[in-house]
């Protein structure tokens, strides 16, 4: 093949634009060894090429990450032959540049010409959800529940959508579980939201359901193992503790639920060595040193039980995050970007278990800093300390992270 792919080039290249189906067969056979390199100067060389040609090339540097020249492409296919399925093609590539404003204009362009593609409005209101455009998603996400109200997907999206403007999201993740069982985003959303209500039947109920599903989960065991604690079961939590603790799932989280867990079962050596697991996670925790100074003071190391009893007082002091967050975001405003960061990072000094202000660190810097490497950073900040807190943040987050990877990794820099 490789060698016959130069005399294919030459024969190709003078190729009029009335006989090019054949340059774009030769191309997609080219593509399927996975050297675009060699595609590409074939479908370049075609003179007067057509829009399929252009949409070709596009779709081409789409794959690999290029997403300026796909977009360049794309908008010479769309002037040579407007069509919904190159403007949906340059959206995407938008997007992926991080313009998600551009994407929602074409998308809505679509959209009024064919207000029935459901797939498109599905995806335009997903992004108006990561936009925190609630009530536009909110208005999509109803349509399509009218439209297909057989899809669970639509109604545990209403349901997400309602929990960020404080309504009641429970209606869209039960409509979503009835029609499908084995829907676990509902499910684990219910137990939560039950959770929080201090439903405690109801909330095991799902937890429980979510477990049958899916053993593995790292989200229902944490669930249960919280759960089983509350309700004084504390084999039943070291049990789930300790499946988190096989599946790689080590956090300040399940850190402190052993210490809490074994300081009920009066076992303090187990106690203490999850709790310094935990002060190591997080030395700012005052919670951590408080059940420290229980296990040393139960243990009669009443130097070590003091020192951690005064340790937790002193780190009870005012917290000052909530006030650099708000004077950080109006810089942010004013397009103070380094203002706005110094203030960030003041205010996560202050309060290192702000994860709002972390997940606006890693935000701010991943627009503001042309080297990804320190958004990179961030994530994986927030990540290693919140990833069980939001779990809408935190699946952005892994996003970001895989994509900063992808690019760092085109451009041929190394990430640990």
């Amino acid at each position: 093949m490789k060698k016959l792919i130069p005399i294919m080039i030459c024969a190709l290249a003078s190729v009029s634009m009335y006989a090019q189906t054949p340059v774009l067969k030769v191309a997609d056979s080219i593509l399927g060894t996975g050297d675009y390199q060699q595609a590409l100067k074939i479908l370049k060389g075609v003179k007067n090429p057509s829009s399929s040609i252009l949409e070709k090339i596009g779709s081409v540097y789409q794959k690999v990450g290029n997403h300026s020249e796909a977009i360049a492409f794309y908008n010479r296919a769309y002037a040579t032959n407007p069509s919904d399925k190159t403007k949906e093609r340059l959206g995407v590539s938008h997007q992926f540049m991080g313009n998600v404003p551009k994407t929602i204009t074409l998308y809505k362009e679509i959209l009024e010409a064919n207000p029935n593609n459901s797939i498109l409005k599905y995806t335009l209101a997903k992004l108006y959800m990561g936009e925190r455009k609630v009530k536009k998603a909110i208005q999509l996400f109803t349509e399509l529940s009218e439209q297909d109200p057989e899809n669970p997907n639509y109604h545990y999206h209403l349901g997400l959508a309602y929990d960020k403007v404080k309504k009641d999201p429970s209606v869209g993740f039960l409509q979503a579980f009835e029609l499908d069982s084995m829907h676990l985003k509902s499910i684990y959303r219910l137990a939560k939201f039950y959770r929080a209500l201090n439903i405690r039947d109801s909330a095991s109920l799902f937890i429980d359901k979510g477990l049958k599903i899916n053993p593995e989960s790292i989200n229902f065991n944490q669930l249960k193992a919280k759960d089983a604690f509350y309700k004084k079961e504390y084999k039943v939590a070291l049990k789930h503790l300790d499946k988190l603790d096989t599946l790689g799932y080590k956090t300040l989280f399940t850190y402190k639920m052993y210490g809490f867990t074994y300081l009920k079962l009066e076992d303090f050596k187990n106690a203490e060595t999850y709790f310094l697991k935990a002060k190591d996670k997080d030395p700012q925790d005052d919670e951590v040193r408080y059940n420290l100074g229980l296990v040393y003071a139960s243990l009669k190391e009443h130097k070590k039980a003091q020192f951690n009893f005064m340790m937790s007082i002193y780190l009870q002091k005012p917290k000052l995050d909530k006030h650099y967050y708000h004077l950080g975001m109006l810089q942010l405003v004013q397009k103070e970007h380094k203002k706005a960061m110094k203030l960030f990072e003041k205010g996560l000094e202050s309060n290192p278990r702000n994860k709002t202000i972390l997940f606006q660190i890693a935000l701010s810097s991943d627009s503001y800093y042309k080297d990804k490497k320190i958004a990179l950073t961030h994530y994986k900040r927030y990540l290693d300390k919140f990833q069980s807190l939001d779990q809408e943040e935190t699946t952005y987050v892994e996003r970001r992270i895989k994509e900063i990877k992808k690019a760092l990794f085109i451009k041929g820099e190394k990430v640990e």
